[in-house]
């Protein structure tokens, strides 16, 4: 893809949004360049105006069918009428209390009912908090320091997993037994002395580094990551073996997991872990977490049992907005939602495979649940290694010639998904889009 190429998608978006670009100017002012860094993409994010179903509408009146949904997390689309009555009942009765509701029970009630590996779960603020308080249980319970996780798994933004999320092969060791590398700026030098890093897709090597580790690793901690790097099940069910055989306790990672399935990832691959963490749908569009598993894992957080060996609070923690939304959230992801969007997610995999043919493109939908990312590269996707070794040249281009055509995914094109707003219009738009795209860029 040319220079030219990418600018001219560029100029056409700049003509299309000059309302969000004062809005960015605006921001920067005030903020480092965004409000976070997700929202960053150049030249600069679309400013949201407001957002309805399966649809977006920016400052400056352009509608975008909304294949991102904020970052996965709007799976039934926006303004879902049983998540709003459900936040506009909560809020009449109080917005935040020092004291249960009893919405929190509610929704504990529900993912327990779901989840056969759930016994007891505790109610945090995001997925970084779950992990961090998930990793401090295992090391409190087992009484080891050590924490695997795989290369390129995101958990995060703390100290003990921020590593090796997106490092450089060339840094990274051997494939099959990779070193750990810091993924952010600001990290003590000694962050990476207690992460162990674990190749995806390669279960011998998993096996070989946990053996070898097994007196100091507390748990592992596995993605599975759903629509950014799927794992075969026959390898989850192999890791959650593996830690088993060895004494090691498995923490999954199913922070988009009700994406999978009703029971998330666990459920689709039929596994136990010890202990889980959860975010995005849980909160049914608020900020949320939750981890769980074990009651005896659990229990180190009972301050009824005498002071607790493990402490977990938080002004937002279990907030009853929150609690009330999530409920609702989950309470219409029905068994017929999730064969409805898993339909529709067969249908744009197929489709966008045939546009790949006709156009030429060396591409690939890897997909998982109703989330799906588009790689610039060919074969399966299953290792961080090869989402690395994918062209990136391609991306910016065809993110923004998508928006230019009324369509927002992943800025990166990766973890993209599907709502139950949508039907197949809405796919069969999304394909034609990129055909478009992929063939406006390549002439």
């Amino acid at each position: 893809m040319t220079t030219a190429q990418k600018i001219s998608q560029e100029s056409i978006y700049r003509e299309r949004t000059p309302g969000s670009f004062e809005a960015f100017k605006r921001a920067g002012e005030v903020m480092p360049g965004v409000a976070k860094g997700a929202y960053y993409y150049a030249p600069y994010p679309v400013t949201i105006a407001r957002a309805e179903g399966c649809h977006l509408y920016d400052v400056d009146g352009n509608r975008y069918v909304d294949f991102a949904n904020h970052h996965t997390t709007q799976i039934l689309g926006h303004n879902h009428p049983a998540v709003v009555q459900a936040v506009e009942r909560q809020l009449a009765q109080g917005i935040a209390v020092a004291a249960p509701m009893g919405i929190e029970t509610a929704l504990a009630d529900e993912l327990c009912r779901r989840v056969e590996s759930l016994e007891m779960v505790r109610f945090c603020n995001s997925g970084t908090e779950a992990t961090l308080h998930a990793i401090r249980l295992a090391r409190e319970y087992t009484g080891r320091h050590l924490i695997a996780k795989f290369e390129g798994g995101y958990h995060g933004s703390h100290d003990a997993v921020e590593i090796s999320t997106s490092p450089d092969p060339a840094k990274a060791g051997p494939a099959d037994r990779p070193v750990p590398v810091a993924s952010a700026g600001g990290m003590p030098p000694n962050a990476t002395d207690n992460v162990v890093i674990l190749p995806f897709d390669d279960e011998a090597a998993v096996e070989a580094i946990v053996a070898e580790k097994r007196d100091e690793l507390a748990a592992v901690i596995l993605d599975p990551k759903t629509g950014v790097i799927p794992q075969r099940m026959d390898f989850v069910r192999a890791v959650r073996e593996i830690t088993a055989r060895y004494g090691v306790l498995l923490i999954l990672d199913e922070i988009v997991g009700f994406r999978a399935s009703p029971g998330g990832v666990q459920a689709q691959c039929g596994i136990l872990p010890d202990l889980s963490t959860y975010g995005k749908i849980v909160g049914g569009g608020f900020p949320a977490g939750a981890f769980g598993g074990r009651r005896e894992l659990m229990s180190l957080l009972d301050p009824t049992l005498g002071k607790a060996r493990v402490f977990q609070s938080g002004s937002f923690s279990a907030h009853p907005v929150t609690m009330a939304a999530g409920l609702a959230m989950l309470e219409v992801l029905t068994p017929d939602v999730y064969a409805g969007l898993d339909r529709l997610t067969d249908r744009l995999v197929h489709g966008l495979e045939d546009v790949f043919a006709r156009t030429g493109t060396v591409a690939t939908a890897a997909t998982s649940g109703s989330t799906f990312s588009i790689y610039f590269t060919g074969g399966p996707v299953r290792t961080y290694r090869a989402v690395a070794a994918a062209d990136k040249g391609p991306v910016s281009a065809v993110y923004l010639g998508l928006l230019n055509r009324g369509y927002y995914l992943s800025n990166g094109l990766a973890m993209n998904c599907l709502s139950a707003a949508m039907d197949e219009s809405h796919i069969d738009g999304l394909v034609e889009a990129v055909a478009g795209t992929l063939e406006e860029t390549r002439s």
